[in-house]
Order: structure tokens, then sequence, then C-alpha cells
């Protein structure tokens, strides 16, 4: 594909447009490439800049610049003085141009590695074929004349050949445009207004496989907008405005060199060619649908990263790490990402953070960073080929014996005051799990490490590795003999490797007071017991011990003639028969019993306290004369679902109307008049003043209870 093959507005099938709140501005066309020449020796000759560009860095960012007198303006210096903008990030700053405008067919691309739907990607660990696979961003490296490597501020990424970049912009695109629901969608806006804020970039050096390499800025806060902006360009269709990108600013997907100077003149003159055709529309007296669509996506504002620097003004070594930092800045305190998201990034950054202080190894974190498959995991660090050990290998390098230098970094990256499981289990379980993002009990397993997921006591800073070796099935005998002689590393890899296992296939799921059931089904248990409260029952005995592996073991087969069997975990008598911890329960018909369903685990973790349970609960039904049906909901828990419910609704009505002011462009007036906005705002400050007034207290830490919390007492429950 090629710039000409650019799909081409059809006005004819287009419903008519939202009114037009501004004209597109007269464009000016693209400068001889001579009059770019100064913008360029100015950005070289900065000292912030200097060190941080090379010359085809310099070269990719005056090239698409609308004004570059402009442009050479402000990224020059006054005597003393830098007009490079500073940004503060953690260690450091980044120096970037100050705002001017851009050219949007010439050299920018999407964010392929976007953090707001990463967690989303399937890793190469996972059995589901991913549509592109999961890119990560590095910091580019470049001889100093010593014979020593500087780092650059440029980003640098590795791909197969182009064809593997323009799927990459493609996904990149169609993912932003079906994130949340299409609420980060600003089309219309594009057409009536265009854009008026700042997009940031950051320059990316593609490097391929065959050892050829190209230049581009990619966006770093914007994506949304860029998108947004080849969606009003070629009429709403996302695959047409991602095949629309990658013809202009990529072009032919098939060549195995660099685009030459001859290329990029061309394209320099179909810009021209676009400018002409705006301005001869603006001179229509009524503007066509064309033109409005070019003339509000001929350019935009932005903001480029040409410098990194830590506070002692040396080289920034890890780009990526302030790059992600800038954006958490921008963004994730105000925009309402997905918890799994902002997880995902936040532990992506850990683990680079951990790498850098030697806390984990370079073979531990491709595995960590989902860049390994289950082969290479055998290869790097001799664990067996499966994608269940990948999720331990998640939690031996967090819960294990370097959980203090890891629960560290976690506090430094989400402010985590006290380190209890919970707030552990919540922040580590999307990573935990990111083999398993094409299955489909993703969500329960999920909300389940939420809940403390398997961070039992046994698990919990103690030392404990992971067995290797090559069949699957073989380790986890071994680990299951080792297990039940009372060797507790054993016991932690087992519970982590069962525990992973049984959440993964819904034997165990996040506690909920709706699960408690006389009888054996499906969302129902016996009892109530939370994650690690169940599996520090089920690790504590034989019988625990064995179903745990009976259950990883049929994970691991992934064969439905192969299910988790039952295991007696208690001394006792029944009908005359005596039966001891570790000992198959055998039913009826002589054959060994099977877990079936949640209940079945739970039942037989502490069989005495189901039947307790259960007796009370039909003494209940009974006295409550539902003898077949359920318990009757008290009024406290009516109330509260429909105080849940109404906040449900007032939000979602608050919400559509926002979106109504914004994107339909019907202004603030859809909420009401100002008095009655202000009688529905001081009516919730009355509602928040009478929760908290009579609502639950904060709990006090240290007069909590263990169980309720999931913390240990050796736990740092110190405040920073």
């Amino acid at each position: 594909m090629t710039f000409s093959d650019t799909p081409q507005f059809d006005g004819s099938s287009e419903p008519s447009l939202l009114p037009l709140l501004r004209r597109p501005d007269a464009p000016k066309p693209p400068l001889p490439v001579k009059e770019l020449r100064g913008a360029r020796a100015a950005l070289r000759d900065n000292p912030k800049s200097q060190s941080g560009l090379d010359d085809a860095a310099a070269s990719v960012i005056t090239y698409g610049a609308a004004d570059p007198h402009h442009l050479q303006t402000i990224v020059g210096t006054e005597g003393d003085t830098n007009l490079l903008v500073p940004k503060p990030v953690a260690g450091g700053k980044l120096w970037m141009v100050g705002i001017h405008q851009r050219y949007t067919d010439l050299g920018i691309l999407p964010d392929i590695v976007n953090q707001r739907w990463a967690h989303r990607l399937l890793t190469a660990m996972d059995v589901g074929q991913p549509t592109t696979p999961a890119y990560s961003y590095d910091t580019l490296k470049a001889e100093d004349g010593t014979g020593r490597e500087r780092p650059l501020a440029i980003l640098t990424v590795r791909m197969a050949d182009r064809k593997a970049l323009a799927e990459a912009v493609t996904e990149s695109m169609r993912q932003t445009h079906e994130a949340q629901g299409g609420r980060n969608d600003y089309t219309d806006s594009v057409l009536q207004q265009g854009i008026k804020e700042p997009m940031t970039l950051f320059v990316m050096r593609v490097e391929f496989d065959d050892k050829s390499e190209e230049t581009y800025l990619v966006t770093g806060d914007g994506n949304s907008r860029l998108v947004s902006m080849w969606l009003a360009r070629t009429g709403g269709d996302i695959y047409e405005a991602a095949a629309a990108c990658v013809a202009a600013v990529i072009g032919s997907v098939d060549r195995k060199v660099p685009r030459t100077a001859t290329d990029l003149r061309g394209d320099r003159r179909q810009v021209e060619s676009m400018a002409t055709r705006i301005n001869r529309g603006l001179g229509e007296q009524t503007l066509t649908e064309a033109t409005r669509r070019e003339g509000h996506t001929f350019t935009f504002p932005a903001t480029i990263v040409v410098g990194a620097e830590l506070d002692d003004e040396s080289p920034m070594d890890d780009l990526v790490v302030a790059r992600d930092d800038l954006l958490a800045n921008l963004h994730i305190r105000v925009t309402p990402w997905l918890d799994e998201a902002q997880n995902t990034q936040g532990m992506q950054r850990v683990y680079r953070h951990a790498l850098a202080k030697a806390i984990v190894t370079a073979e531990e974190h491709k595995i960590l960073t989902g860049a390994a498959d289950p082969g290479q995991m055998h290869d790097l660090l001799g664990l067996p080929q499966h994608r269940l050990w990948s999720t331990a290998v998640h939690q031996q390098v967090v819960l294990a014996d370097r959980a203090t230098p890891m629960i560290d970094l976690l506090r430094q990256e989400f402010g985590i005051k006290r380190a209890d499981r919970q707030l552990i289990g919540k922040r580590i379980g999307a990573m935990v799990l990111s083999a398993y993002r094409s299955s489909s009990t993703l969500d329960h397993a999920l909300r389940t490490f939420d809940n403390g997921g398997t961070i039992t006591d046994t698990v919990w800073k103690r030392n404990w590795t992971l067995t290797q070796g090559t069949n699957p099935m073989e380790v986890l005998d071994d680990i299951l003999e080792r297990a039940l002689a009372e060797d507790q590393e054993a016991v932690a890899e087992l519970t982590v490797l069962g525990g992973t296992a049984a959440i993964l296939d819904t034997y165990i799921t996040r506690d909920r007071g709706s699960k408690l059931g006389v009888k054996p089904e499906n969302g129902k248990a016996p009892y109530r017991a939370v994650p690690t409260v169940l599996l520090d029952r089920l690790a504590s005995t034989k019988g625990g011990l064995h179903m745990l592996h009976s259950i990883a073991r049929a994970h691991v087969a992934a064969r439905k003639e192969i299910v988790p069997k039952a295991f007696h975990t208690v001394n006792r008598e029944i009908d005359g028969v005596a039966y001891r911890d570790g000992e198959p329960v055998i039913d009826a018909a002589g054959a060994q019993a099977t877990l079936q369903h949640e209940w079945d685990l739970v039942w037989r973790a502490d069989p005495e306290r189901a039947e307790t349970t259960i007796a009370t609960t039909k003494k209940a039904l009974r006295d409550a004369g539902k003898s077949g049906g359920t318990l009757p909901v008290p009024d406290h828990v009516k109330e509260q679902r429909a105080l849940d419910q109404a906040l449900t609704n007032a939000t979602k009505a608050a919400q559509n109307l926002a979106v109504m002011a914004t994107k339909d462009g019907r202004g603030a007036e859809v909420f009401g008049s100002y008095e009655a906005v202000t009688q529905m705002r001081a009516r919730l400050k009355n509602l928040d003043d009478l929760i908290v007034a009579y609502g639950p207290k904060p709990p006090v830490p240290a007069m909590a209870d263990a169980t309720a919390l999931l913390v240990n007492p050796d736990e740092d429950g110190d405040e920073e």
C-alpha cells in the first residue's frame, strides 16, 4: 500500500455531520526541505537535545513541522536560557519541544505499546493465538565516541518487518477505538472544531529483523485523539482509518529498505496537494464534508520529548520508565482506566525496576513480561513447558524470599502503606494470570486474586523455589511426595501451582455471602471462606495436598477424562468405617469421588465445619418455613442493595449526560438549570454526610481481626 492508495471518503454515503463549531484554518503547505535546515540545526545545537537525539531523530522532528521557523525559535537557546520545556519524572526530567503544529500524515504513528489495553494483549505464553504480538519499547543506546554506549531520548522497538509494523499499528488503532465502549472516540469533536489540546510525542526507532531501521514519532499522551483524527478523515471505519494511516506514514509494507529521500519528497507533495484542495474548498460558500474532514485533520498541536536526564544531569538510562511515569502523571489519576490496565502498567514498571536492581534475572524478566513461550521458559529456567508455571514464576518472585525488596518497589509504584495480602494480590493478579488472558474464567480468577489469591502463610515471605523438570506430571508428583513428607517449600510450591489451577478452573472463587448453600451446585459453598483461608486449610492436611495436586494435574492435562479427585482430610469414622487423612473418598459405586463444583472442594477441605454449617442453614430454612428454598433477605440487606442500585443508576445517568454535553455538542444545559443541578449536588452531599455519620468507620489495623485482614503478625505495617 502506498500514499496514493489511501481510502478516500465518499460523501454521498455519509450521514449529515453535526453542526460546525469552527471552520478549519487555512492550511500552509510544507516548505521546501532546504528551509527545514535551520530548525534541524537549532535542535541539534541545543545542549539538552544534542545529547538525546541523533541525526535521524532530528530529521523526523523537523520533517513534519508545519511551521519550521516557529520550531526553530522554540528549540533554540537565548544566551544561557534553554527554550526547551522541562517535565519532571521519577529521578530526573524530560526535555520537550514547546507546542507547535505538525502535519498528521508525516511521520506520526499511534502508540503500539498502549498501556490502556496492554492488559488484553495475548502474551507468548498464552495458548490463544495473538492477533498482534505483545511488543515492548526499550531505550536506544549509541556509542559516545569512546567505545562506551550512552542512552538517547529515543524509544526503540523490534519488528520482524514493515508488514508487522503495519499490523501493530492497525491493532493499536482498533484497540484504542474499542476501549471503554467508545468513550474515548473524539471523531465528532474533531469534525466540529478540530484538535485543540496538544499531543505528547516520543521519537521511536523501529529495528527490523533484516537490520534495516526507520524513525517515526509515536504518540504518548493523545493516542485516542490521533485515532479519532484518522477516523474523521476516512468516514468512521476503523480499518479504513488504519489503512490510511499506514499508507500515509509507513508507505509500502513490502519494501525491504528504508524510505528514500525521493519517497519523502513525494509524501510532502501529497500533503501540499491536500493543502491546495482544502484552501480551494474553504473558498466555497458552503463547506463540503471532504473539506471539513481534511481541514480539521490536516495538522494538530504537539510537544515532543527530545532529551532525558537524571537529577545529576547525566543521560537517563531508562526512557521507558520515564515515559510511563510521565503518562501516569498525565492520565492515570484522572482517567477511568480499568483496574487491570492500571495494575498491569504498574507491575511492568515494578519488574523493570527489579531487573535494573538485579532483584530478578534477565531470564526471569522475559517470563514476567510474557516475551517467552512455554518452551523458551523451559530453556531459560528449566521449568516444565506449561503456562501454569509462568503464573508460579510471578508468585515466586514477588511473594517468596525476595518479597521484601519487591514489596518496596510495589509501595513506590502504587503508594501502598500497609503491605497486606489483599492489596498485594490485587496488584499482582493481572500479571500473574497474564498467560491466561484468552481464558473464559479470567474475570473470576482476577476477582479471587483481589481477595488474596494464593498468598497463604506458607507462601508469604518464605524461602521456596520452583522445581525444575521436563514432564509437568512428573514434577507435580515429585512436589506432592515432598509436601506429604512435610517439606514446607514443597507445600508452598504446591499451594501456588494447585491453588492457581483451582482458581482458574473455578474450584476456588472470591468469597461471597450468596455462595452459602446446602447441596452441591455451581456458585455455592457449604460455608464461607476467603481463598487464602481455604488454601491454608487444604495445605495443612494430606488429603488437601492430594486434592491440590489432583486439580493441578487435571488442569495441565486439559482432557475431559482427567478430573480432580476427592480425598479425606480428617481421621474419622463414617457408618462404622474408619477413614484417615489422605485416603481417597470412595462413592457408592466403589469409584473414587470427583470434585465437580467449588462446593465439593470446600466441603472436603473441612467436612466437620461444612456439616455443622449445613445443619444450621437447614434449621434456619425450616424455621422460616422455606425448607426447599432460600433464607429470607434481611431488611438491611435489601436497603443496601437499593442504595447501591440507586448510586449505579445515578452514575450512569450523569455519564450519559456528560457524553451528550460534549460529544453531541449540546452543552451543559442537558443537565438542567443551574439551580436544579445545585439542588442535586446538595442532595448528594447530604447523602455522603449521612453515610459518614452512621456508616462503618475505617478499621484500626492494630485491633483488626488477623484472619479478616489476612495480615500476618510479621508483615510490615509501617506507614511511609
